[in-house]
């Protein structure tokens, strides 16, 4: 992954100089434009949950869950201070793709080590973290679904630190930040975070790069499908209603990861370990992939998947309106991925992926399934997707 990094990095980088000795400011983009077909018309395949459909029930065909289009200006006013704006447009929860800010930020480099950032910034959940939007910077048509699912908030205000050091041949970078974000999600419902904070490490020895991250927030909800539940809660069993309210879900994960990429194969791994609240349960979440580059095709798999750790409530007064709820909530679902991507022209790359997704026998993974359907639980779905990423 780190050889399609320094690709991208070297490939968008466009400048226009004010001055001599004025500000100077570069303009990069990216952008998708992917077309994915299910064989399942129950649920839709989606590319996140802030997307209200996409292939499968509302179109067999549809080019919602990764098309992208991004752009982002930065700005370098001295040695010391810098800035960053990045705009993305991609599906969202209103069914449209207006466009949002997703970076914006003041850098400030206090030393040769040590850099701060205040404002909009990207939150280091992953490996991929800083480029998960970047199509280009992967091998995939999309990272990893089930890892990159399970801490979907990309973005945090607030503040964060970065300190870099070396160690002989090992370089360090050691980064930690706190803030908070408000997302909203289809069906007019929202997060909204308390400050919460996280910390991450990544070693880099030559080829091999290792991660470890851990993250903890914590969340009020409005979710206007829950509101019956949380109701009957109140009303019928007031000892639960605190467990499983609304609001202060405190949640928390620990991601741990590492890529080897010595040029002409790649092989990476990462796993999550997620503590849920209220109604997201506990889950272990990973995936593995490898993939050979020869010339300018490189095929891969990938295999990946999540178990959600449910513990039903047995009292009968709650259990027959909670059970149900926390089953839907967490997934569980295994995938098995192959592709292909050619890079056929400078900055460009075509890639086709076929992805077959089998959910937990008493879960609807991570598709979107209409309420009252009872019937996708178990199910086996077949995703064939082709790609086109290009940065600019």
């Amino acid at each position: 992954m780190k050889h399609y990094l320094i690709a991208a990095a070297a490939a968008t980088v466009c400048s226009a100089s004010m001055a001599a000795d004025g500000p100077e400011f570069k303009f990069s983009g990216f952008g998708t434009l992917s077309a994915v077909h299910s064989n399942n018309d129950e649920a839709d395949f989606v590319g996140s949950i802030f997307q209200p459909n996409g292939a499968g029930r509302t179109k067999s065909l549809s080019f919602a869950p990764d098309t992208k289009l991004g752009g982002q200006v930065s700005a370098v006013f001295n040695p010391q201070w810098s800035a960053v704006l990045q705009v993305v447009s991609q599906h969202q929860y209103d069914n449209s793709y207006n466009p949002f800010v997703e970076w914006a930020n003041v850098k400030y480099q206090a030393t040769d080590k040590l850099s701060l950032r205040l404002g909009r910034v990207a939150t280091p959940s992953y490996l991929l973290s800083e480029s998960r939007f970047v199509g280009y910077a992967s091998p995939w048509v999309r990272p990893p679904h089930e890892a990159y699912g399970v801490l979907a908030i990309t973005s945090n205000d607030g503040i964060d630190g970065t300190y870099r050091s070396a160690m002989g041949s090992a370089n360090n970078t050691l980064s930690a930040y706190y803030g908070t974000s408000t997302s909203k999600i289809p069906n007019g419902g929202k997060f909204q975070a308390h400050p919460g904070w996280g910390i991450s490490d990544s070693v880099d020895i030559g080829s091999l790069t290792l991660r470890a991250g851990y993250t903890s927030v914590k969340l009020d909800t409005d979710i206007s499908s829950f509101a019956p539940l949380f109701g009957a809660l109140n009303a019928f069993a007031p000892q639960f209603s605190q467990k499983y309210g609304p609001n202060n879900w405190e949640l928390s994960a620990v991601a741990l990861g590492a890529n080897y990429d010595p040029g002409n194969w790649f092989l990476m791994s990462e796993i999550i370990e997620f503590k849920g609240d209220s109604l997201l349960s506990d889950s272990t979440t990973w995936y593995i992939s490898g993939g050979y580059r020869f010339g300018n095709f490189t095929p891969y798999v990938t295999v990946g998947g999540t178990k959600a750790h449910v513990t039903l409530e047995t009292d009968p007064t709650a259990g027959s309106i909670v059970n149900q709820a926390l089953v839907s909530t967490t997934p569980t679902q295994r995938t098995t991925s192959v592709g292909i991507r050619w890079d056929f022209m400078k900055n460009m790359a075509l890639k086709a992926q076929y992805d077959k997704v089998n959910t937990g026998s008493n879960s609807n993974g991570k598709f979107v399934v209409p309420l009252g359907n009872t019937t996708f639980k178990g199910s086996s779905v077949d995703l064939i997707t082709v790609a086109l990423d290009f940065v600019f």
